[in-house]
C-alpha cells in the first residue's frame, strides 16, 4: 500500500494538481488515474483547502492589483475562485472509490463553512469569504460536501488529522484560537505514546524547510503548500509493520538580497 499525503493546499490548487500529476494520481484533465482504482494507493489531504495565506494570494485569486478584504467585489471574487477549485477538487473525489480519498477538515474550511464563527486571520487578512455581512452564500452541495470530512483518519498504527494526535488538537471551538493548540509541537514529550499509534502525521502548522518533527520524532509536520512556489508531498510506502518514507517537491525556496 501507498499512502501519499498532501498538506495544507490554502486555494494554491496549480500545487495540487501538480502533485497529483507528478505522482501518476491525476491526468491534465484533473481526472483521477489508475492506482487510485485499483487499491494500491490511498490519497489523505490534511485540509485547509480554504483562504489563501497571504494577500499576494489573495491578489492572484481575486484578480485584483491591491485586494481588499473589505470590498464586496473583491470577496466576490476571492469567493468565486474558491468555489470553482472546491468544485474540481470534488468532481475529482467522486470519481475515486470511497475510501481511497480523504479530506481532513481543517481549522480554516471549518470556519468557511460555519454560519457561526467570525472570520479568521492570517497576518493582515481577514478570512472574510462567506461571512454574514462580508460575502455571499457558499453553494450548498459544496458546504455539504466539506461537512462530511473526518476530523481525523487511520491506517493501521499511523494516525493523520490537521493539527494533531489529541482529539481537542482538531476541535475548531473558540477556544482553539485562544490556546493556540498546536503548541504541543514545541513540548518535549511524545504525545503519540498517549495512543495507539506509532507514527502521526499533521498539518497546520507552516513549516518551512518541507518537513519538521515533533513529540520525539513520532509526528511529521506537513505544512509548506501556502507559501510561495514551495510544494511538497509524503510518500509512505507500508510493508507490512514496515513504513518507508518519502518528501517530493520544491521544499525551500527563498530570495537571499545581494550584499
Amino acid at each position: 500500500m501507498r499512502l501519499v499525503v498532501v498538506g495544507d493546499i490554502h486555494t494554491q490548487e496549480e500545487k495540487l494538481w501538480q502533485s497529483l500529476a507528478e505522482l501518476g494520481l491525476a491526468n491534465g484533465a484533473k481526472e483521477p488515474l489508475e492506482p487510485l482504482f485499483d487499491g494500491s494507493t490511498k490519497l489523505i489531504l490534511l485540509g485547509d483547502l480554504f483562504h489563501a495565506k497571504s494577500r499576494e494570494r489573495y491578489n492572484i485569486i481575486s484578480g485584483q492589483d491591491r485586494y481588499d478584504e473589505y470590498n464586496p467585489e473583491h470577496v466576490k471574487q476571492a469567493e468565486s475562485y474558491q468555489e470553482r477549485f472546491l468544485a474540481e477538487v470534488k468532481a475529482f473525489y467522486d470519481k475515486v472509490p470511497e475510501g481511497n480519498m480523504v479530506i481532513i477538515m481543517g481549522n480554516h474550511d471549518f470556519n468557511a463553512i460555519s454560519h457561526d464563527q467570525g472570520p479568521l486571520r492570517t497576518d493582515d487578512i481577514a478570512h472574510l469569504e462567506w461571512k454574514k455581512g462580508y460575502g455571499g452564500d457558499l453553494p450548498e452541495d459544496i458546504r455539504t460536501w466539506v461537512e462530511s470530512w473526518p476530523y481525523q483518519y487511520s491506517y493501521g498504527d499511523i494516525h493523520f488529522a490537521h493539527v494533531g494526535p489529541r482529539s481537542e488538537h482538531n476541535h475548531y471551538d473558540e477556544a482553539f484560537y485562544l490556546e493556540n493548540r498546536r503548541r504541543w509541537i514545541y513540548e518535549d514529550k511524545d504525545f503519540m505514546a498517549e495512543t495507539p499509534y506509532k507514527l502521526g502525521v499533521y498539518g497546520h502548522t507552516p513549516v518551512r524547510g518541507g518537513v519538521n518533527v515533533a513529540s520525539k520524532g513520532r509526528a511529521i509536520l506537513l505544512d509548506t503548500n501556502g507559501h510561495r512556489d514551495e510544494y511538497v508531498y509524503l510518500i509512505i510506502e507500508v510493508n507490512n509493520h514496515d513504513y518507508r518514507l518519502m518528501m517530493r517537491g520544491l521544499f525551500f525556496d527563498e530570495m537571499m538580497p545581494r550584499i
